[in-house]
């Protein structure tokens, strides 16, 4: 699209025929459209006669934000036409050319400074971000654009124009950048706050008036988008033409951050993102050399961006995130990644795991996988092959996130030993998950795993109750100490095991799929009946229970949902015969299941006693088991329960950082947004597909069960096998669980996003038709 061409002659009548000014109209830049500075007796305005490929509905996208900005001191105004219209449409050239008229706004433009003192660019950071406060609120249909410079799409638009940058040192650099967007900044974008924002404030399109920042001009580019993307966009034109342009950008960044308070996430992406802008900027401006190359205004700030650019690629991405935070008042610290060791064939690989490991530990996939390095939902193998992982709940925020990292490096920098001593980390992580604990639990032991918190769960239940029999329900899994070997039918009753011991009482699985009572008229209530029949028998015995364990959604046993009202009413039956309840949350807790934090709080009960681990540290070691005071008092016998890296002052620090993400990215919400409708469409699948036999969860904590005949139930292994496969090698990672081995398993990290929904759901449909799945027409 060419820019148009106006006279200034017919912008002068224009102004006179629509809008009774008369006035003298001198040409503005502009990137395609006609503008006009008018000048009278009136006052000044400016005059915008839209290029006639303009979409009438984005011009009225930017007048209904001006108008929603009404408010706001330091954006135009939008003046309407003689007879009261928005827009005037006017006939020029043979075109109709849609025409608006807005306030003058006086000042210099930030880009023609000498000089950006460190005030300035502080200030530039809270006026964007008191911008953003105020279009917070605002929605508008045409929002959701489709557009060149949406920076959540830059890799592609920049694909698209390497052709284009002929100097092949200038292209490496743009690719290189793209690269780093891809692998370490675009699979978080979708799962970050989003609104409208102006997506433009480059230094021409600021204004600086008596030293301070004064205006904001160029509605033209707004989107619907993340919010950081504000902020990178900003901070990228600020730091141009300086010497320091990491530390310009951090003024911004800081005033911004001070304003508006940005997440740990946004702070670790900053730096990818503001050199994808200018990366950005230079793929579009250098087709633009080529394609208009007698319209200058598309060059304005190429060269400085070519020479940002090369000064910024240069600065460490963790120190430019420790330089961020710093700037932000956030703790930081430089740590660098330790270079990859050279790359064993892959026969060696497994010669040397089949000497040196048990084979008690298993590989995934036929033909294993060389993973070197993981960023947000995606694993990487050795080759640079990004595999989509949506199973990996142990790095609850994202592979490798760059907030936890920090805070890790910052922490173990700092300090770390055992909890003899006073501390505050660990201090700040009880409260906080406090606060997210109802009806009394409120008493912490910060321990290394899920095996470990289930241990200390079944002392404390042992040493309140005095009891040591145990109620446990078929196909559970609780971990891998002896006695969590012992209360996992999961364990004991698969290949090796050897039984319940004599005080483990296993209850049937209560699955609202193929559960034994699952057409009887209360299946919960039935289900009841028989666990009250095993109470009843300990009772004549002289014996009673310690307690009754499970999982509200049951992972290992096939992503298990029980019966409405289940696990109220388990509840209320083992504590009327003396027992306490454990929810085991080690897979499932910290916002998987989208509606809670804790899957207890789906069936609306509160535990005795609540185990976690896995997602509290995103990787790293950490765990915790919460409980009463009353509980706890009991365990203190005068046996001190001393664990050695338990609640150390890095894992904690840890802990804060995911709490931290969590919260702030809203990814619980986000869970629960994705979740739902990736559920709908693995519906809609099996109802063209009779070998899905059940899709069920909540969140990100899903399950596809696969069968070979509705009626009967008949696990289908193989061919869930032969799907999972199939899927690795469209580089989507799921496995296969459940005591049949027929339930795909889905619970991917956090940050798993629509478009990987969409993505997973189509794999899954090419791989039920490629492998020749039976599919019936459904009606439309």
């Amino acid at each position: 699209m060419s820019r148009s061409e106006v006279s200034t002659h017919q912008a002068e009548e224009i102004a006179q025929t629509w809008y009774g000014l008369s006035a003298r109209a001198s040409p503005l830049p502009g990137e395609i459209d006609a503008n006009f500075l008018l000048e009278g007796s009136q006052g000044k305005w400016v005059l915008k006669i839209c290029h006639p490929q303009r979409e009438p509905g984005l011009l009225d996208f930017q007048n209904q934000a001006l108008k929603h900005l009404q408010n706001f001191a330091g954006v135009p105004r939008l003046q309407r036409t003689s007879s009261g219209e928005e827009m005037a449409v006017v006939r020029l050239n043979g075109q109709d050319h849609h025409v608006r008229l807005l306030s003058f706004l006086p000042g210099t433009p930030l880009g023609s400074l000498p000089a950006r003192p460190p005030g300035l660019l502080h200030a530039l950071g809270e006026f964007t971000a008191r911008l953003d406060q105020a279009l917070a609120s605002f929605q508008h249909p045409a929002m959701q654009r489709k557009f060149l410079w949406n920076l959540t799409l830059a890799d592609q638009t920049i694909n698209a124009r390497l052709i284009y940058i002929e100097n092949e040192s200038r292209r490496k650099l743009i690719e290189q950048v793209k690269v780093r967007f891809e692998s370490d900044a675009k699979p978080y974008l979708p799962a970050l706050r989003a609104q409208v924002i102006h997506n433009d404030a480059n230094d021409y399109n600021i204004l600086v008036e008596s030293g301070r920042i004064s205006a904001l001009l160029d509605f033209g580019d707004m989107l619907f988008a993340p919010l950081v993307c504000e902020v990178a966009v900003a901070a990228a034109y600020a730091l141009l033409g300086e010497e320091q342009p990491l530390e310009a950008a951090c003024h911004v960044i800081a005033g911004y951050h001070a304003a508006q308070p940005l997440t740990l996430t946004e702070i670790a992406l900053l730096y990818h993102l503001m050199c994808t802008r200018l990366a950005l900027s230079l793929a579009i401006s250098s087709e633009r050399a080529q394609t208009e190359p007698d319209n200058t205004y598309h060059q304005i700030s190429a060269a400085p961006a070519w020479e940002a650019l090369a000064r910024l690629v240069y600065i460490s991405p963790d120190y430019a995130h420790a330089t961020m935070r710093h700037a932000c008042h956030l703790p930081s610290a430089s740590f660098t990644h330790l270079p990859t060791p050279a790359r064993r064939p892959q026969a060696e690989m497994l010669a040397l795991r089949r000497q040196h490991l048990n084979p008690a530990l298993s590989l995934s996939y036929r033909e294993p996988l060389h993973i070197v390095r993981g960023q947000g939902q995606y694993l990487y193998d050795a080759d640079g092959n990004a595999y989509l992982d949506c199973v990996n709940n142990v790095c609850h925020v994202g592979h490798s996130h760059p907030a936890v990292v920090a805070a890790l490096a910052h922490q173990a920098t700092l300090l770390n030993t055992n909890t003899r001593y006073l501390h505050e980390n660990i201090l700040q992580l009880a409260q906080r998950l406090t606060a997210k604990m109802p009806g009394g639990l409120s008493v912490w032991f910060f321990v290394n795993s899920g095996s470990e918190a289930n241990d200390l769960a079944l002392r404390l239940a042992r040493a309140y109750t005095g009891q040591r029999d145990m109620l446990v329900l078929e196909g559970a899994y609780h971990g891998n100490l002896t006695s969590l070997i012992d209360i996992s039918p999961y364990k004991f009753d698969g290949p090796g095991g050897h039984g319940a011991v004599e005080w483990v009482h296993k209850l049937p699985m209560p699955c609202a799929y193929r559960g034994m009572f699952r057409n009887a008229p209360d299946p919960a209530e039935a289900y009841c009946a028989q666990a009250e029949e095993v109470l009843q028998r300990l009772q004549a015995q002289g014996k009673g229970i310690a307690a009754f364990i499970a999982e509200p959604l049951m992972g290992t046993a096939g992503q298990v949902v029980f019966p409405r009202g289940y696990l109220h009413k388990m509840f209320a039956l083992v504590r009327a015969y003396g027992g306490v309840c454990i929810a085991d949350e080690v897979q499932i807790g910290f916002g998987r299941v989208g509606t809670h934090f804790w899957g207890f709080e789906t069936h609306q009960v509160v535990p005795n006693i609540v185990t976690m681990g896995k997602p509290m540290g995103n990787g790293h070691p950490l765990a915790a088991v919460v409980t009463t005071p009353a509980i706890a008092a009991a365990f203190d016998t005068g046996m001190e329960y001393f664990n050695t890296f338990g609640g150390n002052p890095v894992s904690c620090a840890v802990g804060l950082a995911v709490l931290d993400v969590l919260e702030g990215d809203q990814l619980q919400y986000h869970a629960w947004r994705v979740g739902t409708q990736l559920l709908e469409d693995l519906r809609a699948l099996q109802a063209r597909f009779p070998l899905i036999g059940d899709v069920r969860g909540s969140g990100f904590f899903l399950g596809i069960e696969l069968v070979r005949h509705a009626e009967h139930l008949e696990p289908a292994r193989e061919e869930t096998y032969a799907i999972v496969e199939a899927m690795r090698q469209r580089r989507i990672l799921l496995s296969v669980d459940g005591p049949w081995h027929n339930v795909i398993k889905f619970k991917p990290p956090m940050v798993f996003n629509q478009d990987d929904a969409q993505r997973l759901v189509e794999a899954l449909e090419a791989v039920l038709q490629s492998l020749g799945v039976r599919e019936v027409k459904t009606k439309r």
